[in-house]
């Protein structure tokens, strides 16, 4: 992002201090039964007609579900106010007015979680999927074959020299325009120069 305002206020919604695991214990303690309704909860749970085995997993819920240290309530909870912070209309706004962002992907889960999607969307961010199994579209492929038969091609003594011959290559092609308007040509098929 261009806009320095727009960094502080991403910088702010991800650092905010309500996203600290110590709030977000304290709210899920407010928000959990008390003794006296949990004990008697489980004590329903005890003495119904289910089996055992029955009982014994749904207690287990029970104490999993009002458990504040719970990883996944919390996680949950942290991930419903990171959202919530990055929906700031002041965010939205300046975001739309940068240039849009194109990311290539593959088919990662994690690339596809609702979270991921919501925040590109408010970061106007366009999310590309490649195709399954089809780590060859991805064209950070070519960018890494073209660096490689440089570095093989080339002569280097030490760490620091080889470092610097992958920087040379890795900036020289990235900054080839036509490098990326071949790649959509080619693999979206449209021409957005």
């Amino acid at each position: 992002m261009e806009n320095t305002f727009g960094k502080h206020l991403i910088e702010e919604a991800i650092n905010n201090e309500n996203l600290s695991d110590k709030k977000i214990k304290k709210y899920l303690s407010s928000k959990s039964l008390n003794e006296i309704d949990l004990i008697n909860k489980i004590n329903n749970e005890l003495y119904n007609d289910n089996s055992q085995q029955i009982s014994i997993e749904k207690i287990q819920r029970i104490c999993r579900k009002e458990d504040t240290n719970n990883s996944r309530k919390i996680w949950n909870e942290k991930r419903s106010r990171l959202l919530k912070n990055l929906s700031n209309p002041e965010i939205s706004q300046i975001a739309s007015k940068e240039r849009k962002i194109n990311l290539v992907l593959d088919n990662a889960r994690i690339h596809h979680a609702k979270i991921v999607e919501k925040a590109c969307e408010i970061l106007n961010i366009n999310l590309i999927f490649l195709q399954p199994y089809c780590p060859d579209l991805n064209p950070i492929e070519d960018v890494w074959r073209k660096i490689k038969s440089k570095i093989y091609k080339s002569i280097y003594e030490t760490l620091n020299e080889l470092i610097e011959i992958f920087k040379e290559e890795y900036y020289k092609i990235v900054d080839l325009t036509s490098f990326y308007e071949n790649w959509v040509n080619e693999y979206l098929g449209t021409n957005i120069w």
